[in-house]
């Protein structure tokens, strides 16, 4: 299974960062969104990315303008299927939603692309009745800041054919990946089975007014030596996905802590636009956030 032309549903954060792993390593990546304005923020945040890769990991000017030369960005779903081999999507973390984009591009791509979900929560099975073709179906998972932490979970479900999921874990190190091959469901994948009961934790103290954001986050850094605590990891992530999860759990499974930590997001932030990094405004404000100030700690 030969995989050249990459597509990317979704083009905020997390697939923007994406669709730039791809094109760094050789692969034409086109970049797809309803909005033209979405594009145009995909654009910028390119750019933005360009100069971290050369700061973080010491990529050339010319490596980049590679990268750059290898994306392009369109609103017409079908030009951009039409000749893709492998497809990831990064929309919002709704079953209904994914399963409505995966039958919108079963439609339009060819039979042999495979279709992956970056979802960071939902299980592949939870969508895969909906992709039209289960079998060419799973999840590729990343982690923010994909270019050092590069870690690509991959993730099959009972009706994925194999050949396809050693594929799929083939083209994550293909990218510059670290493979972690995920043999059986389970919500979380590995990273957020770890991160999403500490980010639940932060946003439980919040919605109960136990601490502040700042001393939540100032314990957890001081304690644990991280560069950031969960209240930013928040806003990285995007308070809109926080709040899905969130919202998503307490539907399916009542739980009454879940309830209230959704509609403290949606009451304190959504509400008034502030989504976290992507607004330049969340638990933080950027493009300074307090927790990056040398006194934050004092």
């Amino acid at each position: 299974m030969e995989i050249k032309n990459v597509l990317i549903v979704g083009t905020g954060t997390l697939g923007s960062q994406i669709g730039f792993q791809c094109a760094m390593h050789g692969f034409r990546t086109t970049m797809y969104d309803m909005k033209a304005e979405s594009l145009e923020a995909a654009k910028q945040r390119h750019q933005q990315i360009g100069e971290a890769v050369k700061a973080d990991i010491g990529k050339t000017d010319a490596e980049v303008a590679a990268a750059h030369a290898n994306l392009s960005y369109t609103t017409d779903l079908e030009a951009a299927a039409s000749d893709c081999d492998l497809v990831s999507e990064s929309v919002p973390e709704d079953p209904e939603i994914k399963r409505g984009v995966f039958a919108q591009l079963h439609a339009v791509c060819q039979e042999h692309t495979i279709f992956t979900s970056n979802s960071s929560t939902l299980l592949p099975s939870e969508i895969a009745d909906g992709t039209g073709r289960p079998e060419r179906f799973l999840a590729l998972h990343f982690a923010n800041q994909i270019w050092v932490a590069n870690i690509g979970e991959v993730m099959k479900h009972p009706g994925t054919d194999p050949a396809v999921f050693e594929r799929v874990v083939k083209f994550a190190a293909e990218i510059g990946m670290v493979p972690i091959k995920i043999e059986k469901e389970w919500s979380g994948y590995v990273l957020n089975a770890l991160l999403v009961p500490l980010l639940g934790a932060a946003q439980t103290l919040l919605a109960h007014g136990i601490a502040t954001v700042e001393d939540v986050d100032r314990t957890w850094m001081i304690s644990t030596g991280a560069p950031m605590g969960p209240c930013a990891t928040l806003d990285i992530v995007g308070l809109q996905t926080a709040f899905a999860i969130s919202d998503h759990w307490a539907q399916k499974t009542g739980d009454k802590q879940m309830r209230m930590n959704a509609d403290f997001l949606k009451a304190n932030y959504l509400d008034h636009g502030k989504l976290g990094v992507n607004t330049g405004e969340g638990f933080y404000t950027y493009p300074d956030p307090a927790y990056r100030r040398p006194d934050f700690l004092t």
